[in-house]
């Protein structure tokens, strides 16, 4: 396989995005994918598709540099601390104070439930981050993660955060959503192949035989009583100490 159909290959699964559900999404038709595969492509093409997939442009287009810019961890962003304190104690000058539940999971079933009412406990995050982020620190959450589904981006039991009041699906991003008493948190993409309104849940574990993609049709979706619950935005990071 050429190089460049490589990159735009791997691109792609990054996003959770078919070939031809990506033409469709940057105004080509469907058809357009097919010379894609066969490396013709043009460079305008190739800019908006490393938009749209969420990879570096200069890596899409001739391979220099990563794929993907390596995440900041909490050292690099700023001091963060989980603190435990009633409500009318004041929160620290420059910081945004976000529920905390270090009992649910993502993938555990019931997490919901939990997230109704507010935590005692709270982390705080620096708030030139939360508004940089585009966060609504009054319906973002803190909850942790259960599983191997999203690893490696994603590592069981690590803390993680999401803002309920984005469940507006995009491609590629990350979402917390309920089926029944899972709670779930996978890569998800518009589909709408048995009507408009589905998505496609891609889990990042490459493993696909264990972790295989899952398709919601707006039927089953309102039958089972399917819903967003957030978009994800943050983790927690944590490196070994070397002695």
């Amino acid at each position: 396989m050429d190089l460049l159909v490589q990159r735009i290959k791997s691109a792609l699964d990054h996003a959770g995005l078919s070939w031809s559900g990506a033409a469709v999404k940057i105004g080509y038709s469907a058809q357009a994918a097919t010379n894609w595969k066969n490396g013709k492509i043009g460079r305008d093409t190739l800019k908006k598709l490393a938009a749209l997939t969420g990879v570096n442009s200069g890596w899409l287009l001739d391979g220099s540099g990563v794929m993907l810019e390596p995440e900041k961890s909490n050292a690099e962003v700023s001091e963060m601390q989980v603190i435990t304190y009633s409500y009318d104690d004041p929160v620290p000058d420059g910081y945004v104070a976000i529920d905390y539940y270090d009992d649910v999971y993502v993938s555990a079933g019931n997490g919901y439930l939990n997230l109704q009412s507010p935590s005692t406990k709270k982390m705080l995050f620096p708030a030139e981050l939360v508004r940089e982020c585009n966060v609504q620190p009054s319906s973002t959450k803190v909850i942790h993660v259960r599983g191997e589904s999203m690893f490696p981006k994603l590592k069981d039991g690590q803390a993680i955060s999401v803002d309920m009041s984005a469940t507006t699906i995009f491609d590629g991003e990350i979402y917390a959503f309920q089926v029944g008493d899972d709670t779930k948190i996978k890569y998800l993409s518009n589909w709408n192949e048995e009507g408009k309104g589905g998505f496609k849940a891609t889990s990042a574990n490459p493993d696909k035989n264990q972790y295989p993609d899952e398709y919601y049709s707006p039927k089953r979706i309102e039958a089972e009583g399917i819903f967003i619950i957030g978009q994800y935005w943050w983790k927690q990071v944590v490196k070994r100490i070397r002695r």
